[in-house]
């Protein structure tokens, strides 16, 4: 394709069939940068996990589809997960890791998703009450680890660290 759109701007004169195949050499020069530009920018962030799933997967690329009923679906997923709707996804993780980290610590699903969950959640010894009454009997439940923001910024800062 190159060396045919060369020849063909090396031309002085080209034949009106000539001039068509060097307008659809040369648009079609013009998508392939535009493709190439694309998957660069992308490739900077984007660490596709198969078990987020195709639709979640496929999202950040949702200007590189052509199918127009598919593309508008990629689209507004990938609306929904720069809004944070879809954070426990691996994507979510690799491209917003400050976000979707401080999640963990408020959504026990998240942390497991994002297998953090020792450093955000542990098990808490609670007394069983009936009526209004200690009964003396205990439980365990799973509650947040009481962190100040300080600790938390830390914590976050350090998580992300480890997974570069």
């Amino acid at each position: 394709m190159a060396q045919d759109l060369s020849t063909l701007k090396g031309k002085s004169t080209r034949s009106s069939q000539e001039e068509k195949d060097l307008a659809k050499l040369t648009d079609l020069a013009s998508e392939l940068r535009d493709f190439h530009d694309e998957l660069l920018r992308l490739a900077k962030f984007w660490k596709p996990n198969l078990n987020d799933g195709v639709q979640i997967t496929a999202a950040p690329l949702w200007k590189l589809f052509q199918h127009k009923a598919w593309q508008k679906k990629l689209k507004e997923t990938w609306g929904k997960l720069e809004k944070g709707d879809y954070d426990w996804a691996h994507l979510a993780c690799s491209i917003w890791p400050e976000r979707v980290l401080r999640k963990c610590h408020q959504d026990r699903s998240f942390a497991i998703a994002h297998d953090v969950e020792d450093h955000f959640w542990h098990e808490v010894e609670v007394p069983i009450i009936r009526r209004g009454k200690d009964t003396g009997e205990v439980k365990y439940e799973w509650q947040p680890k009481d962190l100040s923001d300080n600790e938390l910024n830390v914590l976050v800062k350090q998580l992300i660290a480890e997974k570069v």
